[in-house]
């Protein structure tokens, strides 16, 4: 499993749309930054990060 995911990837995580994931999550001020950011097709965000955000939000 690669530490790196993108939005659909936490889609999935979330159980939601990609489109609803980039308009409304990962937009959000106190969502992880991405660590890789060439562009708004091309974003990659640690996954531990992501878990442990979504974790708190539980």
């Amino acid at each position: 499993m690669t530490d790196l995911i993108d939005t659909k990837a936490i889609a999935e995580m979330i159980g939601c749309c990609r489109r609803h994931t980039t308009a409304r999550v990962v937009t959000r001020h106190d969502f992880p930054k991405p660590v890789v950011n060439l562009s708004q097709k091309t974003r990659r965000w640690r996954r531990s990060d992501v878990e442990r955000y979504l974790a708190k939000k539980r």
